[in-house]
């Protein structure tokens, strides 16, 4: 039985709901397996890659990667066993997080619109890719911070046991160390320690003159090295702090 028995859609009807879906998916980085698989997901609410398969009606192999990829993107989870077992998060959870994860990059971008010119402005954002090279430059930034290093990631546990030693030097040069994280989950020394939940990328200023963007995973990032850019970046940063610093614990 596939989605068109499911939903009893004529063929014509079925191909153009779900190319309408499909295109929105795409949109938000889902890959044409990926879309057929949440759908198919959304229709049964839990389900093995074998039972997603047949409804989504692309290959075991390829269902099941589809789905632990989207797994690792937040829009479904699983329990491991044998088989595993798939489930879809909360439609109204994963709406939320998208608008929130959207108008918080349109923010970064207002926040930096305008701070170059328009002519001889040389490249001044730079692309770094894989894990190790984004945790070595955060390292990088944390070592060279003479007054203040802010970093607001989903990741802090990565960090942490790559950088712990970096951020007890950097309290010990008398830098104001501030680290926004999830709830729950430790964190290195620091001066001050905000809690946000739905973390949704790794952002580092160091003394409003270097800043970074990465991606949830720290598997890539943009770095600069323009006091610009930094100083926008980090006045945005500044605000969001204020709005959490009723709930913050500080250190």
């Amino acid at each position: 039985m596939n989605l068109i028995d499911v939903l009893k859609l004529d063929i014509d009807s079925i191909e153009k709901e779900y190319g309408m879906i499909a295109v929105v998916l795409n949109k938000i980085g889902m890959s044409d397996y990926e879309a057929k698989a949440y759908v198919a997901l959304v229709v049964r609410t839990y389900g093995t890659a074998d039972d997603i398969s047949d409804l989504a009606g692309i290959p075991r192999t390829s269902t099941y990667k589809a789905l632990r990829s989207l797994a690792g993107k937040g829009f479904v989870n699983y329990k491991e066993g044998r088989p595993t077992i798939f489930h879809i998060e909360p439609l109204l959870v994963t709406k939320s997080r998208l608008i929130n994860e959207i108008e918080d990059m349109f923010d970064k971008l207002e926040a930096v619109k305008g701070t170059l010119s328009d002519k001889g402005t040389p490249q001044l954002v730079y692309t770094l890719a894989g894990k190790k090279a984004v945790l070595a430059k955060i390292g990088e930034m944390l070592e060279a911070s003479r007054k203040s290093f802010i970093i607001s990631t989903p990741a802090i546990q990565e960090v942490r046991q790559e950088l712990a030693s970096g951020f007890k030097e950097a309290l010990k040069r008398g830098v104001q160390v501030i680290i926004v994280a999830e709830p729950m989950v430790k964190v290195p020394e620091a001066s001050h320690v905000y809690r946000k939940r739905d973390l949704i990328a790794t952002d580092v200023i160091s003394d409003g003159t270097t800043a970074m963007i990465a991606s949830p995973d720290l598997t890539l990032c943009g770095y600069s090295d323009n006091p610009f850019i930094s100083s926008h970046l980090e006045n945005f940063m500044r605000i969001v702090l204020e709005k959490l610093d009723s709930t913050s614990t500080n250190r």
